[in-house]
């Protein structure tokens, strides 16, 4: 009876546990290893699309800025000639008809449609469009133009209609003093073709659009369609935003109703701003893109996990089957051959992680980093320049910051090409590097522009450090290229400005005021 018993507990197997296959088990570890590829591949993909409409809002806005500067220098080379123009000794005595010939001379050569002169009350006193002593319009002229006798300076008009031509124009007004009194106000009317012009002088990508808008959000020149948009308000999310601030970003659409990544830039010299818009579809259609290759990526990734389960599951099999035969072999007394067996691991799935690994690692150096200097770029350097402002607020502790640009850098470009300009980059950026101290922070913000971030440091050693750089920066970079030197900017917490933008913006005026005294210096904002 014992004996049945123990033959029984011999041959019983508890009936919860249910034989499971080797295949299936590894099948499942194949989708379980791909399944963590499968989200690192989605966060990728996230994380690409985002960087690349970051970059699509920066390219805007460098865009934008480029016309605003461009904008800027061709309304201050106007106003230049205007000023000159109505220092005229016919002014200063008051005769009117040698100025008109003097003024019809002028138009000459100028990108300008008339001059136009007008009084205190806003009365036309001549105009080059018509003889002198022709009866002249008694309405038409902007109100804005009287600000010129308010202020004594510049002013620029929004786009109205010309009482002469009848025509879209705008006007640029400066004043005519006599005895340290503003008597009239010299005018000029410019056309919408001419503001136009400056913006086709730098052509935009497949796709983009830039348009000029005055202080009521009128389109005033525009780089497609512009007969048909020209003297419209642009969409009213851009105007919006721009009346928020000087440049922003916002993805909204154009006048045609296309989707776009639109950022603007106000002028420094009107109240006009630009706004250039680029379509998202670019962004959209490279996310589809890198999906399908995602997708297909993963579908190989399986496909390949599960014929290498089946490898595994076949060389297991023979090896449980070689070792049956020799436990067999030893119950029935044979000589035991012992087998040789192998296990391949998921070494492919393991470098796929790694290589995810490394793009994503790449990818947010690429985002926080300069890829021609190595040096930190804007987006960084701002994220540094918030935390450095809230522990200056808590410690109490000042901290300087230097906007640096390469004077006649240009020249290297134009002279020798982009690549000897890259490497003069890449040596003015080790330059600053060295010249500072190991815990600044240097970073590169497009073209041939620098900031430097000094923290816990007065303002006079940081003075003497800009003198420094500026000494560094313009020793010569090769007895064949152009002179390059620098210009640098200083701004300081608390004194120039207690928050981010404030104290960038301050150091760019400081480092203008540089250029504008001569170059090669370094100032102080003031």
């Amino acid at each position: 009876m014992s004996a049945i018993s123990g033959r029984a507990n011999v041959d019983a197997r508890p009936r919860s546990t249910r034989p499971v296959s080797l295949r299936t088990s590894l099948f499942v570890l194949v989708a379980a290893c791909v399944l963590p590829l499968a989200l690192i591949a989605a966060a990728l993909a996230l994380a690409h699309y985002r960087l690349q409409r970051d970059w699509l809002h920066l390219d805007t806005v460098l865009m934008a800025r480029r016309y605003a500067a461009e904008l800027d220098r061709e309304l201050a080379a106007i106003e230049s000639g205007m000023r000159v123009l109505a220092s005229a000794p016919e002014l200063v005595d008051d005769d009117l008809a040698a100025f008109h010939q003097r003024a019809s001379a002028a138009l000459r050569g100028q990108p300008v449609t008339n001059y136009l002169l007008t009084d205190r009350a806003g009365r036309q006193r001549l105009n080059t469009l018509m003889p002198f002593g022709a009866s002249l319009p008694a309405t038409g002229t902007p109100a804005r133009l009287g600000k010129v006798f308010e202020s004594g300076g510049s002013v620029v008009t929004d786009l109205f209609t010309g009482p002469v031509t009848g025509k879209p124009v705008v006007a640029i007004g400066v004043p005519v003093f006599r005895d340290d009194e503003v008597v009239y106000s010299l005018n000029i009317g410019l056309a919408p073709e001419r503001i136009a012009a400056i913006l086709g002088r730098h052509p935009l990508p497949e796709g983009w659009v830039a348009a000029v808008l005055d202080g009521s959000g009128t389109i005033v020149a525009r780089t497609r369609e512009e007969q048909r948009f020209v003297g419209q308000k642009a969409v009213p999310d851009v105007v919006q935003q721009i009346a928020l601030g000087q440049e922003g970003s916002i993805e909204t659409q154009t006048k045609e109703g296309i989707a776009v990544v639109s950022s603007f830039s106000r002028s420094a010299v009107s109240d006009w701003s630009v706004a250039v818009g680029a379509p998202k579809a670019v962004v959209e259609a490279a996310l589809v893109k890198l999906a399908g290759w995602v997708g297909a990526g993963l579908t190989l990734a399986l496909v390949l996990g599960g014929w290498l389960a089946h490898r595994v599951a076949r060389r297991v099999s023979h090896a449980v089957d070689d070792l049956n035969e020799a436990a067999l072999s030893l119950v029935h007394g044979r000589p035991v051959v012992l087998p040789t067996t192998q296990l391949i691991e998921a070494e492919a799935v393991g470098r796929a992680i790694g290589q995810a690994a490394d793009v994503l690692a790449r990818a947010q150096h690429l985002a926080h980093h300069d890829v021609l200097t190595g040096l930190c770029n804007r987006t960084l350097l701002e994220e540094n320049l918030r935390r450095q402002i809230a522990a200056a607020k808590r410690t109490a502790r000042p901290f300087v910051l230097l906007a640096i640009d390469l004077d006649e850098f240009k020249a290297v470009n134009d002279a020798h090409g982009h690549g000897t300009g890259d490497w003069v980059l890449q040596q003015a950026a080790a330059r600053i590097v060295a010249t500072v101290r190991p815990y600044d922070l240097v970073a590169r913000i497009g073209g041939d522009e620098f900031v430097v971030l000094l923290p816990d440091i007065e303002l006079e050693s940081a003075q003497q450090l800009a003198d420094r750089l500026v000494n560094e920066l313009s020793l010569p970079y090769g007895e064949q290229l152009p002179q390059v030197s620098a210009s640098i900017g200083i701004a300081s917490f608390p004194a120039s400005g207690m928050d981010a933008r404030t104290l960038l913006e301050q150091a760019d005026r400081a480092l203008y005021a540089a250029k504008g005294a001569g170059r090669r210096r370094a100032l102080l904002h003031s």
